[in-house]
């Protein structure tokens, strides 16, 4: 009884921790959600806006996680593109414009920035 007791408590901590740890919080004062360098945040937007016509004043971060990509292409490589297989560190946002989510990837530094369906 007491391990059966144990193992649910030990369950209900880890979705408690994974709830909480969805994406960094924002301020009013900075919309930038913490952690997200400024520039890489620009970038992401100057790239979905160029994309879809926007301008990037009209585009926001609804959320944004730091990640570990599986490849070079940021897990977004087209069939005729060749994308090293190494674990790369960056960013997954999702960004709104005019009502429309969009998911975009990026390396740590926002040297890569791709549009998941844009």
């Amino acid at each position: 009884m007491l391990k059966r007791r144990s193992i649910v408590v030990g369950a209900l901590f880890v979705i408690i921790l994974l709830s909480v740890g969805c994406g960094p919080e924002t301020t009013p004062e900075d919309p930038t959600p913490v952690g997200l360098q400024p520039d890489v945040a620009e970038a992401a937007k100057r790239e979905l806006s160029e994309a879809i016509g926007v301008a990037v004043e009209e585009i926001e971060i609804v959320r944004a996680n730091q990640v570990e990509w599986t490849n070079t292409c940021l897990e977004l490589g087209g069939t005729d593109e060749f994308c090293a297989q190494a674990l790369t560190p960056g960013w997954r946002l999702t960004l709104r414009a005019e009502g429309e989510e969009y998911e975009v990837h990026t390396d740590l530094g926002a040297d890569t920035v791709r549009i998941k369906n844009p």
